[in-house]
């Protein structure tokens, strides 16, 4: 069961250390309650990698150690652009006798959302673009057969990728999955002791009833909450956030963070996702991108977040070509003051009334 983020590292110290004679852990990037996070290098393919150590007091018992290779199959199992694929796994005993399982993945250069969140605020087209990836990576998990059940902000990572971010969701400690040739059918269950994140996790999964894909859709609601707001709507202790998971229906974004610029529609959208019935949530994550991309080009932008010009019918046309009817009549008060009214009404033509803004005084 995971609950509240941090937890309290533990674990050894493993820098120097080489394991199953070929991965050497150089510098420890990462620790956490269950495992810690090596940069190694892989001396027998000359490569740099990720080495996620499993600390000895979670890896003691055959349950425990079956679990660890239930993550480690579901990685390897699975090929998608916005999943972090698994290169190698591994088990090897200490000199005192201590179990050590580890996995071994890239190694990526970046930031978790929870990083990148912690360096300000985030425009709200670059929050949806990836949370959009994360829709992805959960479309590509889905279409599996696989609940991650655990998705939250730092178990999605951003790496630069040919002049763009690209999302790579990690971590399938907590995933269910129900493909019989992957994993054994004492690993399928849907309901039982509650497992996941507190603050993320749905409404169902905190009363440990049954869940299906819409408690990870859920969940990727509040990854987009979190990157709206810069932070949750649920805080306090356990107890505070599980009762109001339950009870109390998520504040919009801009009641927590007023200065942002949210449209009132992705808030709206936001809240959907994070309704306490599943029935009132989206479907699936096709129906929550595509939920995305409307609000996109609603606003004058393309899919990709980037700008493209406005059809008539969009919100601010009529304002917009005044304005350009008054430029090229060299009427520049008027252009700038159409300019300004297609921008109030829809920020696509921001860059239009900054450019009229620049034209002399008549």
């Amino acid at each position: 069961m995971t609950t509240s983020e941090p937890r309290t590292p533990t674990g050894p110290d493993l820098r120097g250390r080489t394991l199953a004679d070929r991965f050497h852990l150089d510098v420890l990037i990462g620790r956490g309650g269950t495992s810690s996070v090596y940069a190694a290098t892989d001396t027998h393919m000359r490569r740099r990698v990720a080495i996620k150590v499993i600390h000895p007091e979670h890896a003691r018992t055959e349950p425990q150690r079956r679990r660890i290779r239930h993550e480690a199959r579901i990685a390897g199992a699975l090929d998608h652009p916005n999943l972090t694929p698994m290169l190698d796994f591994g088990v090897e005993l200490t000199a005192d006798g201590e179990t050590l399982c580890f996995l071994v993945m890239p190694l990526l250069e970046g930031r978790t959302l929870t990083e990148l969140v912690a360096g300000g605020e985030i425009p709200w087209r670059r929050c949806v673009s990836l949370t959009r990836q994360v829709l992805a990576a959960v479309a590509g998990l889905h279409a599996a057969g696989v609940l991650h059940r655990d998705l939250k902000a730092s178990n999605c990572f951003v790496t630069p990728c040919r002049g763009r971010e690209l999302l790579r969701v990690l971590d399938f400690g907590l995933a269910r999955i129900d493909r019989p040739d992957l994993v054994s059918a004492s690993s399928r269950s849907t309901s039982g002791p509650f497992v996941g994140t507190l603050a993320y996790a749905a409404p169902e999964q905190v009363l440990e009833r049954e869940v299906d894909t819409r408690a990870d859709l859920y969940a990727v609601g509040m990854i987009l909450y979190y990157l709206l707001a810069r932070r949750l709507p649920f805080t306090g202790s356990d107890y505070e956030v599980q009762r109001a998971v339950v009870e109390t229906p998520a504040p919009p974004p801009r009641t927590l963070a007023p200065w942002t610029e949210v449209p009132s529609d992705l808030e709206g959208l936001v809240l959907r996702a994070l309704a306490k019935d599943p029935e009132d949530r989206f479907a699936c994550a096709e129906d929550f991108d595509a939920a995305l991309v409307e609000i996109l080009a609603a606003e004058g932008w393309d899919s990709a977040g980037s700008l493209r010009p406005c059809p008539p019918g969009h919100r601010g046309a009529d304002e917009a070509q005044a304005a350009l009817a008054a430029w090229t009549c060299f009427e520049y008060d008027r252009a700038h003051e159409a300019a300004s009214k297609a921008a109030a009404a829809n920020r696509a033509w921001s860059p239009l009334a900054l450019l009229m803004s620049l034209l002399p005084d008549e």
